[in-house]
């Protein structure tokens, strides 16, 4: 188990991929909060509840954030630190960061929607969201590690004040997953197929699909079923617009 700092340049890489951020996730499994800002790399030293950890530590030190995180509530920090670590200052716009950088779960649900990039099933690589259950608001968040049915597994930062893997269940707990824009695809991941217009995001897919189907560019499977992919969507999008264009003379 990693006991220090990992040096600079250690997993930096011109790719970033689901498989890259989750290795290193599960290196941190065990990693215990620390009662105050001493201790901080090592997994039991010095541990308690005062949500002290090196991930935060390491952010601030980046100024990754707008305020300095240590000794706040840090299941957001261990999502961020394990794509920072990875991606450095390009970390950011791959977690669809837009600003102000403030390490909130709300704020951070909604810039995954703003960019149409806010799901409601999960991949390998994305970001879980949990729902409030008095408020209806994002709370906590992890990275899924594996999905099977219904059941998905994350790695969470500050689950029980420690980082742990834990299975989870799609239904009423769950607020949605955002869907970081990594470089470069796990040579075994398969792309989302969205089978019915409901399935597909809310936002730019959605309403291009609808724009599409209305042009007659996409008639379905009957029952509002359209089985498509982003990549499907953008190039059928693409294509409408070059035709568009060709016929208006441009």
């Amino acid at each position: 188990m990693p006991t220090e700092m990992i040096k600079d340049g250690d997993f930096s890489t011109m790719n970033i991929t689901p498989k890259q951020v989750l290795t290193l996730a599960a290196k941190y499994i065990g990693y215990k909060e620390k009662a105050s800002d001493k201790d901080l790399y090592s997994f039991e030293d010095n541990a308690g509840r005062g949500n002290f950890t090196m991930f935060q530590a390491e952010l601030d030190k980046a100024k990754f954030w707008n305020t300095p995180k240590n000794g706040y509530e840090w299941c957001t920090s261990f999502v961020a630190w394990c794509f920072w670590r990875i991606a450095g200052s390009e970390a950011k716009d791959i977690l669809c960061l837009t600003g102000p950088y403030g390490a909130s779960c709300v704020s951070w649900a909604k810039y995954y929607a703003a960019q149409a990039r806010l799901f409601t099933k999960p991949q390998v690589g994305d970001q879980y969201f949990q729902r409030d259950s008095r408020d209806g608001l994002p709370c906590h968040t992890g990275i899924v590690e594996s999905v099977n049915g219904n059941t998905f597994v994350t790695i969470e930062g500050n689950y029980g004040n420690a980082v742990q893997r834990v299975t989870r269940y799609l239904g009423s707990t769950v607020y949605g997953f955002g869907r970081p824009k990594y470089t470069a695809e796990s040579e075994d991941e398969e792309m989302e197929r969205w089978k019915t217009i409901e399935d597909v995001p809310e936002g730019f897919y959605r309403d291009t699909v609808r724009q599409l189907m209305q042009d007659g560019i996409i008639k379905g499977k009957g029952n509002g079923v359209v089985d498509l992919t982003e990549d499907m969507i953008r190039v059928m999008e693409i294509m409408r617009r070059y035709f568009e264009n060709m016929m208006e003379g441009k």
